[in-house]
């Protein structure tokens, strides 16, 4: 077994939750602390977890716990005040919408939640959130909010936007000098992208996630040996390997990047390959 040490897991979740979670925030703490790994960052697409991951790091100690926030009606949608605030108590990772964002609601056919998983609890129904305007230009706020994630340390990361959202954030925000772009999941079948244009936002500067949700038989877009002649495309530098996990039908978080780790060995790429997707690029990207 290859084994995660000092891996990160940049995209994770964990309860409290409007979703089932199969480990609560001290729970995937301690569980990746065990295995070795080096840090985490929690996602909730209905709050920001920066307070949460504090309190968690106040209590496990030698794992490094970070928080993130994503841009759904639940914070006030695109709110620059919620940016601002998150960024300042230490959020490592901004998201776009993910539940909110209009493509979302389009793929699952007006749904804010998943076929996959149900919310636990009555979700109000929502227009759903686009960059654009009715011009057909990227709205102003978006703007506003590249540029206060330019001037922190945070990354800006794309949610579940479409593909020609997608690309028109990774342009505007290379263009105005954000160098921490992380392109989510292009390989997820909610807003799946084209090995093309992956290559063309990385090309404009952004880094792309890759993981393990894309290869689970409920969610599963892509086969590994795609994924992998994705990643040597791409290049193993401009990749960044997470789970998504935290499903209660999945392995636990951890677990599953080990299984990941596992399988992208056993297909036949070096430990010094997984290593800089697992350990190198996402310290980067987190100033670690």
């Amino acid at each position: 077994m290859l084994g995660i040490k000092n891996a990160i897991d940049i995209h994770v979740h964990s309860s409290p939750s409007i979703f089932p979670r199969s480990v609560d925030d001290f729970e995937l703490a301690e569980q990746a602390l065990a295995a070795g790994m080096r840090a985490i960052v929690l996602k909730a697409h209905e709050e920001s977890t920066v307070s949460r991951a504090k309190i968690v790091t106040k209590f496990v100690k030698g794992i490094e716990v970070y928080g993130s926030l994503v841009l759904n009606e639940y914070v006030g949608g695109l709110n620059p005040y919620a940016v601002d605030i998150a960024i300042q108590q230490g959020a490592k990772i901004i998201w776009m919408p993910t539940g909110s964002a209009k493509h979302h609601l389009d793929y699952y056919g007006g749904k804010s939640d998943y076929k996959e998983q149900k919310s636990t609890i009555r979700l109000l129904p929502q227009k759903g959130i686009t960059i654009f305007g009715n011009d057909g230009q990227v709205l102003p706020v978006v703007y506003e909010i590249v540029d206060l994630i330019k001037g922190s340390d945070a990354v800006l990361a794309t949610g579940h936007l479409s593909p020609l959202e997608t690309k028109a954030l990774v342009k505007i925000a290379s263009e105005r000098g954000l160098e921490k772009i992380l392109v989510a999941h292009p390989d997820l079948k909610i807003n799946k992208m084209d090995l093309s244009l992956q290559l063309e936002l990385v090309k404009m500067g952004a880094f792309v996630e890759k993981s393990m949700l894309t290869l689970m038989p409920s969610w599963q877009s892509i086969q590994p040996a795609e994924l992998i002649h994705g990643m040597k495309l791409l290049g193993f530098d401009r990749c960044v390997l997470q789970t998504d996990f935290g499903q209660v039908n999945h392995p636990t978080p951890t677990e599953g990047y080990s299984q990941f780790i596992q399988l992208l060995f056993d297909h036949g790429l070096k430990e010094e390959e997984i290593k800089k997707m697992a350990c190198d690029v996402p310290a980067e990207l987190l100033s670690l």
